[in-house]
């Protein structure tokens, strides 16, 4: 029976600025946190109580990680009240372990054969076995010496034995040992506690393997980790792929629909249809990809990011909720809202300009007010061309209703991404004059009213109140809305609803038709083909006022029926 220990205190802080908002056990590899693979390759080997040591910043990754059960394992955490590295994380948790226990590091990436390593442990019948790995041309770390019978005899750093198998940070240890640990002191095992177990002339065993490890210490590492994970899964579709890095890991599962070959997409994603895009690519959740823009090969672009029309990113991570601007070329770099960082010398250069390198929500909300003034100003000046026509039918449809003009119609608004991450549609009432009788029956001047589409002037009021713009996909009314329960008819709602747009002016009335035009004009629109529909719409209109009445009826698209007792 074995447990595992897992080392996330988040003491340290080598991945700046990464590790300024998250944990280094949360940072995302293709989206997904470093320890994630961890806790998957435990699962894989059987091993189902999982013990998470913390220190700082517990309250995210308790939150990433919940019980486990998603997992198939059992999750506990122990809470360090100091930092006492990994041999004092160990001692602390020595009540809990009562059986032999796999330590591991939580911010590092360790494709372990952990039978093998665990068959190999109890040959040696040593109290602690250290997992190393096959030597790297790096002059950092740790080194064993290994005597023939597979034991450690010394422990020098990187600089004196560039042959000799590299400390990863990992270790199989007996409960017998934790005792010898000092309580509440620090105590790092490589430095502290191995050379003075070997001083004692006590057996300390050793397991190199060469699958894929890597420690997360350098940006160059994290960059490198983005790169194995992403062609390892593209050469798992497909052996005969050789582009990328040589090395591999063997189970690298990625979030996402793979929607070719090499290509992975999270929810909610919108792309334009003019992009060209190359595997391998990982697009995830609440993206918005313009048009002409170029991605791939070896993109990773995180949740909620904005790449603009006519952006190229290529071999390069975008940290999530990152706007990358237009023409914005981005080869070989992480990018960080408002920095590039060039993972090869660790130069980071900050970006002043958000329309360049930015985060999404602050250009979009720069966006969106200087849309909302436009939009607002325009509905005003129309109100102000059309207030005769306006006060005319408004007198008419109140004539008519008893003094009662208005009726408002509940309807679904674009779509919003809460805190939580979960996606909702924004609700808002739509103002029209009141043309009908509670029956279905025409009210005087009704029929005339929606004949030229009249009643729809009060809508001049939602836009004035924000709720509306004056080009967007149809308002739908709510039961209408959920009734597109497929995924491509979900993308009309990345667009704000408008008084007039692609499903005015090219649309018939049928609802399907209507929806096509809204998900086309959803993954199309600029502020150049809304101006275009804004032109078209009095030429349209013109057009359908002059039909005879029950071509009129079957025209209109834009009518909503009031519910039923208005």
């Amino acid at each position: 029976m074995t447990i595992a220990l897992l080392l996330a205190t988040a003491e340290e802080h080598r991945l700046p600025p990464l590790t300024r908002v998250l944990p280094n056990v949360l940072l995302p590899v293709v989206e997904r946190p470093v320890m994630v693979t961890t806790v998957e390759l435990l699962a894989r080997a059987g091993i189902k109580r999982i013990l998470i040591a913390l220190h700082e910043q517990s309250a995210l990754i308790t939150a990433a990680f919940g019980s486990g059960r998603r997992w198939g394992v059992e999750i506990e955490y122990i809470t360090l009240p100091e930092a006492w590295a990994d041999g004092g994380a160990l001692r602390w948790a020595g009540p809990l372990v009562h059986e032999t226990c796999l330590v591991l590091p939580g911010a590092a990436i360790i494709d372990l054969p952990i039978e093998a390593a665990l068959s190999q442990h109890q040959r040696h019948r040593a109290l602690i076995t250290a997992i190393s790995h096959t030597p790297r041309d790096q002059q950092t770390g740790l080194r064993a010496h290994i005597t023939p019978d597979g034991l450690i005899s010394t422990i020098v750093p990187a600089a004196h034995s560039l042959d000799a198998p590299e400390l990863t940070g990992a270790y199989i240890v007996e409960p017998a040992l934790i005792a010898q640990i000092p309580l509440r002191s620090r105590c790092n095992i490589a430095t502290d506690l191995l050379p003075r177990l070997l001083e004692q002339g006590q057996l300390v065993g050793n397991f190199t393997f060469d699958g894929y490890w890597n420690p997360l210490g350098t940006l160059a590492d994290y960059h490198a980790a983005q790169q194995v994970f992403l062609y390892s899964a593209y050469r798992a579709a497909d052996a005969a792929i050789t582009d990328g890095p040589s090395e591999t890991v063997r189970y690298p599962s990625i979030s996402g629909r793979q929607i070719a070959p090499g290509i992975w997409v999270g929810r909610n994603a919108s792309i334009h249809p003019s992009a060209r895009i190359a595997p391998p690519l990982y697009i995830s959740d609440n993206c918005w990809i313009g048009r002409d823009s170029e991605l791939g090969p070896g993109a990773v672009i995180g949740a909620g990011c904005m790449i603009d029309d006519e952006a190229t990113v290529t071999m390069s991570t975008i940290w999530p909720d990152t706007y990358v601007g237009q023409l914005v070329n981005v080869n070989r770099r992480i990018v960080y809202p408002g920095m590039i960082i060039d993972p090869d010398t660790g130069e980071q250069t900050a970006v002043v300009d958000p329309f360049l390198i930015g985060r999404v929500s602050a250009v979009t909300a720069s966006v969106s007010r200087i849309a909302s003034v436009i939009n607002r100003l325009g509905a005003f000046f129309l109100l102000i061309i059309l207030s005769p026509l306006l006060l005319l039918s408004g007198l008419l449809a109140a004539i008519g209703n008893g003094g009662r003009p208005l009726i408002g119609v509940p309807c679904a608004g674009e779509r919003v991404v809460l805190a939580n991450g979960q996606t909702t549609l924004r609700s808002f009432t739509l103002w029209r004059w009141r043309t009908r009788r509670p029956d279905g029956r025409y009210l005087w001047f009704g029929e005339w009213l929606e004949r030229y589409e009249f009643h729809r002037l009060p809508e001049l009021l939602n836009v004035i109140r924000g709720e509306l713009q004056l080009v967007g996909v149809k308002p739908l009314t709510l039961p209408e809305a959920e009734l597109l329960s497929e995924e491509w008819q979900q993308r009309r709602h990345d667009a704000p609803p408008g008084i007039t747009g692609l499903w005015y002016v090219q649309a018939n009335s049928e609802i399907d038709a209507v929806i096509v035009a809204d998900v086309y004009y959803s993954a199309i629109r600029t502020w150049r083909e809304d101006l275009n529909i804004l032109l078209r719409t009095p030429i349209v209109w013109l057009r359908r006022t002059k039909m005879s009445s029950a071509s009129a009826q079957t025209m209109i698209t834009a009518d909503i029926a009031p519910p039923t007792g208005q």
